[in-house]
């Protein structure tokens, strides 16, 4: 059986970069294997590997894993990242639901019409979110997101972070609590080398 650990998804970001995070902070080599070409995706699906017929796909672990929030909290499980107890895990879970909806508007911005569009949608939406987040980042008390160590929850909320910054460089200036955990969420080892690498799509 191979080791070889293989995330498959087209030629991007999308809904794979959350799982290549989630990679990334657990220090697991991975390689991209991009979908270019419908004949790609006609011998991905004649392989039997997707499960419900979907991308991204993650073989890892002698699995062919699919649906992304469920890759992440696998990698979550697997690397210690869910918390302490079943409280925490809740909270986590809470988390990524609220990021799961904060994170959709960045998917977005491709796709408006402009730019000026584009960057209205991502304020409107952060407007709207950030406040809760530093809420519940202060409410916890440690500039994590739940409990003393980091979890998912902080990354994934990093991840969707990084793509509002691409946008609005300073979106973060009147959010400390925000701003302090993506702050060491991109200064661990792992994001660190990921986000540096070629593996990381512009």
């Amino acid at each position: 059986m191979s080791n070889e650990v293989k995330l498959h998804y087209f030629l991007g970001r999308g809904r794979a970069e959350t799982t290549r995070w989630m990679l990334a902070i657990n220090q697991i080599s991975f390689n991209n294997i991009p979908i270019t070409t419908p004949e790609d995706l006609i011998e991905l699906r004649g392989s039997g590997k997707l499960p419900f017929d979907q991308m991204p796909l993650l073989e890892i672990n002698g699995m062919n894993l699919s649906q992304s929030s469920g890759m992440i909290r696998y990698l979550a499980r697997i690397g210690g990242y869910y918390g302490e107890n079943d409280k925490e895990a809740l909270y986590c879970d809470m988390f990524a639901g609220a990021i799961t909806d904060f994170a959709e508007a960045a998917m977005q911005t491709a796709f408006q019409p402009s730019k000026e569009i584009a960057i209205k949608m991502l304020q409107e939406r952060f407007n709207k979110f950030a406040p809760k987040f530093e809420t519940k980042i202060k409410e916890n008390t440690n500039t994590l997101c739940v409990g003393k160590q980091i979890t998912f929850a902080d990354v994934i909320l990093t991840e969707a972070l990084s793509s509002y910054i691409e946008w609005i460089p300073d979106i973060l200036k009147n959010n400390p609590l925000l701003l302090s955990v993506y702050e060491k969420i991109v200064n661990e080892t792992g994001i660190k080398s990921y986000l540096n690498s070629e593996q990381r799509y512009p």
